[in-house]
């Protein structure tokens, strides 16, 4: 029997309605395995946050985001603002599911109920927006934050398919943006198209934009692509950064750090783990937080090398 007591924050609307389709076998599941949980719907932006800070205080030992990874996004806010290194789970419910890839945790709803309770706590960092708010994916500025706001406006697919529409979509329209960036060591100042500020090597349900990511390791990758000399280039790159392979290219400029600082002159376009993000006034900072989060991820005997 397990003991733990869980608290399912749950948002239906995720992945355009593949989170509602789900839940009724999720709770089937969690009542077969007589696990001790409540369960609290969403219906308001930034809510789990909220209720993940009030969930703390009243005697339950996990909190479970089922979900995308703008819910988890939510959660983890809630959870380091309350100062209490409280576990998180995750069953994987949305678009993208980056965090999910990033961890091993298994999109099959069935096997995220058994990492529930079989899983390892693994201590992870987190990114944070200097005086906003933290993330657990990437920040994305640009073209896959363009893409990400097409996502959320189609009726007609969902998951990968429809990143994969929006980004080759956003890849032919999209135009560069002049931005500033500065780290301990380093400064790049060009037109861009795509600038991400990542924890994890996740962005936009499987782009691979920054594969020298690793979670825990107390560093944030800024994949940062400028303008490519014409649509055919672009085009011919786009798979690249799917599989991770674009480091090599000229227009990409990769670097580690613990802080970058980010300044432009034009409005940018951005997204938080997949969500958009009106991002601070410029200039602004994004660090690293090491080893803040507590997570139920995959044994590390399972976990998959990306």
């Amino acid at each position: 029997m397990d003991n733990r007591k869980y608290f399912l924050i749950v948002n239906l609307i995720a992945g355009r309605g593949h989170c509602k389709d789900i839940f009724p076998r999720v709770k089937a599941e969690l009542d077969r395995r007589k696990l001790n949980y409540d369960t609290h719907f969403t219906n308001e932006p930034m809510e789990a946050a909220d209720v993940a800070q009030m969930v703390i205080e009243a005697g339950f030992t996990h909190i479970i985001a089922m979900g995308g990874d703008g819910t988890i996004n939510e959660v983890v806010n809630g959870i380091v603002k309350s100062e209490t290194p409280y576990p998180i789970g995750v069953i994987p419910a949305g678009s993208g599911n980056d965090f999910a890839r990033m961890t091993g945790i298994p999109t099959d709803p069935m096997e995220a109920i058994e990492l529930l309770v079989s899983g390892e706590e693994r201590t992870i960092d987190l990114g944070y927006i200097v005086g906003d708010r933290y993330f657990v994916n990437g920040v994305g500025i640009g073209i896959d934050a363009q893409a990400a706001r097409d996502v959320l406006s189609m009726d007609h697919l969902r998951g990968t398919a429809a990143y994969l529409y929006a980004a080759v979509k956003e890849v032919i329209r999209f135009k560069a943006f002049p931005v500033k960036l500065i780290g301990k060591d380093w400064t790049e100042e060009r037109e861009f198209i795509s600038i991400g500020i990542m924890n994890g090597k996740y962005a936009g349900g499987g782009f691979k934009l920054a594969p020298r990511a690793e979670i825990d390791d107390g560093l944030l990758d800024t994949a940062a692509i400028e303008d490519f000399p014409s649509t055919i280039k672009r085009l011919i790159n786009l798979p690249r950064a799917r599989k991770g392979t674009h480091l090599s290219l000229a227009e990409v400029h990769y670097h580690q750090d613990h802080k970058v600082t980010v300044s432009s002159p034009a409005k940018l376009i951005a997204h938080i783990d997949g969500e958009m993000y009106r991002l601070p006034k410029s200039p602004f900072e994004i660090a690293v937080v090491p080893k803040t989060l507590r997570v139920i991820a995959a044994p590390s005997s399972t976990r998959p090398s990306n």
